[in-house]
């Protein structure tokens, strides 16, 4: 039987008050939470096949063919990006950052977080979740490897977005440090590029669709971090 309450106020819900592990460790002000990840990864997915596809994309070469929109499923594409972090609601965001032990456990965890909700939320919708995201911890499927590139660009996208936000130039880093506002508070701001995103998600995009954009985005930063007196590291381009 389905606890349909249960779902949507203690799972989705917890969803919409788990701040995003990685831009806490990095101390930016106001991070997001996995709803708010998941809410953009859904439109990201809904461009994949609601568009025709852009003719600066090559589906022809290689195993690029399987990207096509053409040959994705965009129902599952876009059910998966919207409930492809579903299980954090119990099992927490775990990067590769965290501690080793929890590194280590984390698909055990999440396993058995889609198997608590699969029990919560019933058959056949909770069957269909559970195997969403196992076909997404698998990446064996084409829909699985767009919805991957999207969660890497999604993140790529948003550290952008905060060091547009609240990155400080370089030449006031001096100044910022005791900048503060009316009542005495550190105003919120970063004092260096969120480099460790760029880094780990380089050249790692698989679709042509998400490779360009993901380009395009860099080139962006680029010239935004010139402007501000950063270099760009080889390794984040």
């Amino acid at each position: 039987m389905t606890n349909a309450l249960t779902f949507l106020s203690t799972i989705c819900g917890a969803l919409k008050n788990i701040k995003r592990t990685g831009w806490v460790r990095m101390g930016v002000p106001l991070p997001e939470s996995d709803a708010d990840h998941m809410h953009r990864c859904a439109m990201c997915a809904l461009l994949v096949t609601s568009q025709l596809p852009d003719p600066r994309d090559d589906y022809s070469s290689g195993t690029n063919s399987q990207f096509h929109p053409a040959n994705i499923n965009g129902s599952k594409l876009l059910k998966m990006a919207l409930t492809h972090d579903l299980c954090e609601s119990i099992a927490g965001d775990i990067t590769p950052f965290c501690d080793e032990g929890a590194v280590a456990s984390k698909h055990d965890k999440e396993k058995a977080a889609m198997e608590q909700i699969r029990e919560v939320v019933g058959d056949p919708l909770g069957k269909e979740l559970f195997e969403l995201w196992k076909e997404y911890e698998e990446l064996s499927t084409p829909e699985a490897l767009y919805c991957k590139d999207i969660d890497k660009f999604e993140m790529v996208m948003q550290a952008f977005e905060y060091e547009k936000a609240h990155l400080i130039s370089k030449n006031e880093l001096s100044s910022w440090c005791i900048s503060s506002d009316d009542d005495g508070r550190k105003i919120p701001a970063l004092s260096e590029p969120l480099r460790t995103f760029y880094i780990t998600t380089s050249k790692k995009m698989r679709s042509p669709m998400f490779q360009r954009l993901d380009a395009e985005l860099r080139i962006e930063r680029e010239e935004m971090l010139r402007q501000r007196g950063w270099e760009v590291l080889p390794e984040e381009k």
